[in-house]
């Protein structure tokens, strides 16, 4: 935003690592970030704005004036009366308050550009076409807009990713206070990203946010010190939680994912957990009858944890990815294929000691497959894309990305594969 003493101009956030930030805001609640599933969407949240006509280019960057005056009426108009795109991206978070705005009579402008910029049909229509960074501005311009922004519909398949310091406010007396997450809860947000946090940062979270006993559906923590005693509490007090991911998180052991583990849960991803092995797999298992996903990157899972998976599984799971499970070997391949004969995606990738007789397997039993990674297998050849396209007729996509032992031969049999969309083939140094 432009300042207008020195004529500076800042970007209204910088990405990091794909998420959006969000600069703390002087009301005290805090600062944050929000993720969505694509790449391509990450790479637009810091972009321009899409629409530049809507507002005029003096008050386009001023957050601190009342509702702008628009360009044209009849811009307005004209976009109101679009329907919004099927599928729009939605990114963007503000947890600032609004501070009190002249009423639309006081505003400058005409009587029809007044009643254009509050009337809320045309703004359900119009905020449709924001990024995320404008959409963060605009619902700090007047409270009217920030009524129409603050709807759940603007912010569906959103997650709010909140970092240990910004749960916090410091008060004079050096004192900490934790953040209010009443804006979230207005917005309905049913899925969570926490980094970097305690057992007590959890436990305040869950006391402070009203939707987290039945309202909160997907929690994450990444790089988190979650102990065994806090997982027990988090899973037990947050009923409505059915997709959790637990990422470079070490404090925890197999002992506390035996503990806490419920039925509910239909999603898991575990990835760089020190304390993960045999014994975790057993006890995802026995424990979630119910699991439709599996997200696992482990360093001490061998063969035998996939055998472990029950028939109840073998009926319900349809995703499995396994990254960088480097003891698994075409045993565990055996295994699995005969475990969870419905998958429809696969990935073995980084699962360095299987081999050609490993796809093979794959391909004569799993051939309900749409999409299967076999990235970063070295040991993978032609041979098994010969397998891959004989017995796999429903596969749209195929990753092969580092199989450096692939050549054109191993190609030309892909091409008889009508069903496929994608492949990728990157770092294949032969073809």
């Amino acid at each position: 935003m432009s300042n207008p003493r020195n004529g500076d101009t800042k970007p209204p956030c910088l990405p990091r690592n794909g998420l959006v930030k969000i600069p703390t805001q002087p009301n005290g609640l805090g600062s944050a970030s929000i993720t969505k599933g694509t790449p391509a969407v990450k790479n637009r949240l810091c972009q321009p704005s899409s629409v530049p006509a809507i507002l005029s280019p003096a008050l386009a960057h001023r957050s601190d004036l009342p509702i702008p005056s628009l360009a044209s009426p009849l811009s307005l108009a004209a976009l109101a009366s679009v329907s919004s795109p099927p599928g729009a991206s939605l990114v963007g978070l503000t947890t600032s308050e609004v501070s009190e705005q002249p009423s639309p009579e006081r505003l400058p402008g005409s009587p029809s550009e007044r009643q254009l910029a509050v009337d809320e049909k045309i703004l359900n229509r119009l905020f449709w076409y924001f990024s995320a960074c404008e959409k963060c501005v605009l619902a700090q311009v007047c409270k009217a807009w920030r009524r129409v922004l603050y709807q759940p519909k603007f912010w569906v398949g959103l997650t709010p990713v909140l970092h240990t310091k910004e749960l916090y406010n410091v008060l004079p007396g050096g004192e900490k206070e934790f953040v209010s997450l009443q804006g979230f809860a207005v917005r309905g947000f049913d899925g969570f990203c926490l980094v970097g946090v305690s057992d007590l940062d959890i436990c305040e979270f869950i006391d402070n946010y009203p939707l987290s006993k039945k309202g909160v559906k997907s929690m994450s923590l990444k790089r988190s010190t979650i102990t065994d005693a806090g997982l027990e509490v988090m899973l037990e007090q947050m009923q409505g939680v059915v997709r959790l991911e637990l990422s470079g998180c070490n404090d925890f052991t197999e002992a506390g994912l035996w503990s806490s583990l419920n039925a509910r849960i239909t999603a898991l991803s575990v990835s760089d957990c020190i304390n993960v092995a045999d014994d975790a797999i057993a006890a995802i298992s026995q424990l979630l009858p119910n699991l439709t996903e599996l997200n696992l990157q482990a360093y001490h899972v061998t063969d035998t944890a996939l055998a472990y998976f029950t028939a109840k599984q073998g009926y319900t799971t349809h995703t499995l990815r396994l990254n960088s499970c480097w003891e698994i070997t075409n045993h565990g391949v055996v295994n699995m294929v005969h475990s969870l004969p419905n998958l429809s995606v696969l990935s073995l990738s980084g699962c360095s000691k299987v081999t050609d007789d490993g796809v093979e397997l794959v391909a004569e039993n799993l051939r309900k497959l749409r999409s299967l990674d076999l990235s970063w297998c070295p040991r993978i050849t032609d041979m098994a894309l010969e397998y891959i396209a004989c017995d796999l007729h429903k596969l749209e996509e195929l990753v092969l990305d580092r199989c450096v032992r692939i050549t054109d031969t191993g190609l030309s049999y892909l091409s008889t594969m009508s069903s496929l969309r994608s492949l990728y083939l990157r770092w294949c140094c032969q073809v």
